[in-house]
């Protein structure tokens, strides 16, 4: 009686090990997943489905011409598809108030979430034409303290998401914005909504 009772939970533990062991190799089983691997899951901004099927991770810049009509693209793709999540890597190379732009948005995730992909999208709109005022004045718009806001990001010596985010576009071999990975796939630049519904639909 006690060798089958032995025999039971032995086979018990080793069903239970094989379903960790899948669990943890499942956790990582795209390269989207495995490069934001090392970030705290709650400081990067993220939108969608909390259950994805489908992960993009975004670089982009505020002031870059193509990434406001990506936003758009992705924006129409997470309102028609209940099974995608984006994470947003800021990645101000242009600098300046691209710079700027991207610590407010971090400091907006941080303090005000729920405001992020609304505030994101409109910074987007803003693109090459993005000024101090504007911003301002969006965030005012918004019930925020926009000036001191504006301030904060201004003065901001260092931000360690933008400085990790940029060295992992690095190890990337990421030279421009857009830059998206979809699921295993590493796509440079400007992606169609249509490309992006027929890898969602393969």
């Amino acid at each position: 009686m006690n060798k089958i009772i032995l025999i039971f939970f032995t086979s018990l533990i080793f069903i239970f090990s094989s379903s960790v062991i899948k669990a943890e190799s499942e956790s990582e089983s795209s390269l989207a997943r495995f490069v934001i691997r090392n970030y705290d899951s709650t400081v990067l901004p993220t939108v969608g489905s909390n259950d994805p099927d489908f992960l993009i991770v975004e670089f982009f810049d505020y002031r870059c011409g193509y990434c406001g009509q990506q936003a758009d693209v992705f924006a129409n793709l997470i309102n028609k598809h209940d099974n995608v999540q984006i994470i947003y890597m800021e990645y101000p190379i242009f600098g300046g108030i691209s710079l700027t732009a991207s610590k407010i948005a971090l400091n907006i995730w941080r303090n005000n979430p729920d405001l992020y992909f609304e505030i994101h999208n409109e910074f987007m709109n803003m693109g090459p034409k993005m000024k101090k005022k504007n911003l301002v004045n969006l965030l005012n718009s918004k019930g925020l303290d926009g000036k001191n806001i504006y301030l904060d990001a201004e003065t901001e010596q260092d931000n360690e998401i933008i400085n990790s985010n940029i060295k992992l576009a690095k190890q990337l071999g990421l030279r421009g914005t857009p830059a998206s990975i979809v699921n295993d796939s590493i796509i440079p630049g400007y992606v169609r909504l249509s490309v992006l519904e027929t890898i969602i639909n393969q």
